[in-house]
């Protein structure tokens, strides 16, 4: 009987684990691109130009997240281009176009993303993403209706079917505990 005891605790503490787990890791993320810069040409201490990739490098981007760009409207934009626009900075066939300073892009499909400045493309001024698939279902984050006023306004994630994974759960370590006690 103990026997029985021992292993309903186990598979009850292992549901515990399992739900901390989907809560902490189902969520989307939202990026600043540029970080506290924002979305304008990087240059290194010795005013060299910088490129994007080593904003992007440390971060892995998943369906779901949420790239911020904030940009000057009249010194930068933002285009989004095909992979051969992106390596030659062609500007001639945009998949979009944005100019408004803020810029909210929901990255919601599995593969490469590519934009660039228009102004400043030549310095380097462009970004690939590369979006992996979800390691669980998700819905976008909501949209946001107005641009904030700074960064800190907006959070640096959005929680993603929380409530019901936390519900399955619930669900299974009860269903555990009724059928072996």
């Amino acid at each position: 009987m103990a026997s029985l005891q021992q292993t309903s605790l186990v598979i009850i503490i292992l549901m515990m684990m399992i739900t901390f787990f989907q809560i902490s890791s189902v969520r989307a993320t939202v990026y600043f691109v540029g970080g506290p810069n924002g979305w304008t040409p990087m240059f290194d201490t010795n005013g060299l130009t910088l490129d994007y990739t080593e904003w992007q490098s440390p971060r892995t981007f998943q369906v779901g997240d949420t790239l911020v760009f904030h940009y000057r409207p009249n010194e930068d934009n933002l285009i989004q281009v095909t992979h051969q626009d992106f390596e030659r900075c062609n500007l001639d066939s945009p998949i979009n176009l944005y100019i408004s300073g803020y810029t909210k892009i929901i990255l919601d499909k599995v593969g490469h993303y590519y934009f660039l400045c228009g102004y400043h493309c030549s310095q380097e001024q462009k970004l690939e993403i590369i979006v992996n698939p979800s390691p669980f279902p998700t819905t976008a984050p909501p949209p946001l209706s107005m641009p904030p006023t700074s960064q800190s306004n907006l959070p640096t994630s959005t929680a993603v079917n929380k409530y019901s994974s936390i519900f399955i759960s619930i669900f299974i370590m009860a269903l555990a505990y009724v059928f072996l006690y």
